[in-house]
Formats: C-alpha cells, sequence, structure tokens
C-alpha cells in the first residue's frame, strides 16, 4: 500500500479531531521498549472520559513471549481499540482520551524482567502518570470527569486509584472486573504464587504493603479512598468469579443499592458472548446497545451520568 493511500484511509476513517500523541516521560515505556502512545480526541465541551483498554495480563516468560506484538508496541494510528461506549461519548462531545494497553501489567507496573535477554518493560504505572501529567489541568476544570476500563483496563482504575482521587467527583465506570465481596474474600486467602511476583513485582505506594486484591475495584477500596459514583459491571457467568454464586449475587445486589448503579445479568443462562464466556466485557461490543426489559447499558450509564431515569439494572438467578 502506497503511503499516500494510507494517508487517505486514516482520513476518511478516523476522526479529524483524533489525535496521536506521545508520552514525554522516558520511563512511559511499551513493553517492548518503545515511547507508549495513546489518543486524544477532542470535544466539544468541558466533559472528559479517560478509558483504560484490556486485554488480560502477562503472568510468566511464556505468556508474555504469546501476547500478540501489538500488544507490547504502543498504537500507531488513533484509532486501536475503540469501543462502542468510547464512540458514544465521542459522540456526546465528550472529550476522551484512549489509553492503549501495550505494558502487559493492568496498567500498573514500574518493574523490568530479563526474557530471552532482552530488559522487557512493565511500566503501565510510568504511563498513566505521564497521561494524568499532561493533563492534569484540563481533568482538574471538567465539569464531569469519567474514568473506565474494561477487563484489564477496569483493573487500572484500582491500581490507579491515588491519581484519581485527586480530582473532585470522579464518576467510575468499571466493566468486568469488580471483585463483589465473596470473589474479593476467595482472592484474598490465595498465596505469594510465581505469577504474583511477576505481575506486581513493584507495587505501587498504596498497594505496596497490602494483598494484591485489595487494589483491584471493590467497594472496600473506594470507600476507603472516598470515591462514591460507581458503575459496575460484573456478570454471573464471567471467568474471573469467585467462590459461592449465592454470596456473589448477595454482594452484587448490595453494591448495587449503595452505588444505585450497576449492572449485572446471569450471562452464562443468557449465553451473552463478551471478550471471554460468558459476559466478560460488554461496553465494547453490541452488547453495549442490546436491550434487557427494555432497557440497554447505554441507556443506563447516559441516565447515571446525568442523574435522571433508571441507572441500575440486576436479573442474575
Amino acid at each position: 500500500m502506497s503511503k499516500l493511500l494510507s494517508i487517505l484511509l486514516l482520513l476518511f476513517c478516523f476522526p479529524l479531531n483524533a489525535k496521536l500523541i506521545e508520552t514525554q516521560s522516558p520511563k512511559a515505556l511499551c513493553s517492548n521498549g518503545e515511547q507508549a502512545t495513546f489518543t486524544y480526541f477532542e470535544g466539544n465541551s468541558k466533559n472528559w472520559l479517560i478509558h483504560f483498554q484490556g486485554g488480560g495480563v502477562a503472568g510468566n516468560e511464556d505468556q508474555y513471549k504469546s501476547r500478540e506484538q501489538w500488544m507490547k508496541s504502543p498504537a500507531i494510528s488513533p484509532d486501536r481499540g475503540k469501543s462502542n461506549m468510547v464512540e458514544d461519548f465521542i459522540q456526546n462531545s465528550f472529550n476522551v482520551i484512549f489509553v492503549p494497553y501495550c505494558s502487559n501489567d493492568l496498567h500498573q507496573g514500574t518493574h523490568t524482567h530479563l526474557i530471552d535477554g532482552k530488559e522487557v518493560y512493565f511500566h503501565g504505572r510510568f504511563i498513566v502518570e505521564d497521561i494524568f501529567t499532561q493533563f492534569d489541568d484540563k481533568f482538574e476544570k471538567a465539569d464531569k470527569l469519567v474514568f473506565s476500563g474494561d477487563s484489564a483496563g477496569s483493573i487500572a482504575l484500582g491500581f490507579n486509584i491515588d491519581l484519581i482521587k485527586k480530582y473532585k467527583s470522579p464518576y467510575l465506570i468499571t466493566d468486568s472486573f469488580w471483585l463483589d465481596a465473596e470473589s474479593l474474600n476467595v482472592r484474598l486467602q490465595w498465596g505469594e504464587a510465581p505469577w504474583v511476583k511477576f505481575i506486581y513485582n513493584d507495587r505501587v505506594n498504596q498497594c505496596k504493603d497490602a494483598h494484591w486484591a485489595n487494589c483491584f475495584p471493590s467497594r472496600p477500596l473506594f470507600e476507603r479512598n472516598g470515591l462514591k459514583n460507581i458503575f459496575f459491571i460484573w456478570n454471573i457467568g464471567d471467568p474471573y468469579i469467585r467462590g459461592d454464586l449465592n454470596k456473589v449475587r448477595k454482594s452484587i445486589l448490595e453494591d448495587s443499592d449503595l452505588y444505585n448503579a450497576g449492572f449485572s445479568v446471569n450471562a452464562e443462562k443468557m449465553k451473552l458472548k463478551g471478550f471471554e464466556d460468558w459476559g466478560h466485557v460488554m461496553t465494547v461490543n453490541d452488547l453495549y446497545y442490546k436491550k434487557f426489559d427494555g432497557i440497554s447499558l447505554q441507556d443506563l450509564i447516559w441516565n447515571w451520568i446525568n442523574g435522571s431515569g433508571p441507572t441500575k439494572y440486576i436479573n442474575n438467578n
């Protein structure tokens, strides 16, 4: 393909207000050692969405080597990995920052590993810090400030909570990683296996002396940090739920009542396919628009942000 044709395709496929921006810190590197990039979609408002892309995690050397090369490299176009929800926020005039996932560490690492004789960077935290530094003034002056993530990107909200909580009344959307009380308690019993050290080799300050699961998105974490505007998505059938499902359902209901927000269905019974069966990640694909008893996830999220109409749907028996 010629260079001219490539440029023309970019112009026709991507919004003209989409900018691919390079991080500035020498530590803000993708796993392959290249400078990380992110996309900024400039909107016609003072509202902001900052979205963290998901995509699993590398728990050991072999898992890292088996991951696709694009997951280790900086984005080269402003369109990499956009989702239906992100597109929806762009259409609603939000300024949007899309954070591609190229660090393989849940967006939280500050360490390296030597793999096949090469230094591999797990510098997700440095990438996040760089973006927050570049846009701190904009975030401070935002009318509405929304942070979201799907799967591994959802976990990023937990590990970077110290950066998020400094802003006034932020909104958080956690798609498919929400540790209900049962799933959290099960994980807290797990020991420090080799994969734990590989992923969380040098935990950020607020997690340094805590069990790693305490830094995953959960009610206790957000209560400790004074955050109240939470919309979580956590479906029965999600492969990352742990423990007694009756206790899981009870905790989900209690959490949704506390926040007056959230979404949970029995995705296994309904055969809802997300990134993984069942119902894992719903904001990226067309499940975002699917109607459940006349209301969609899209409807619920906008009702929640705008403070009007139904803001939760729990039907997971």
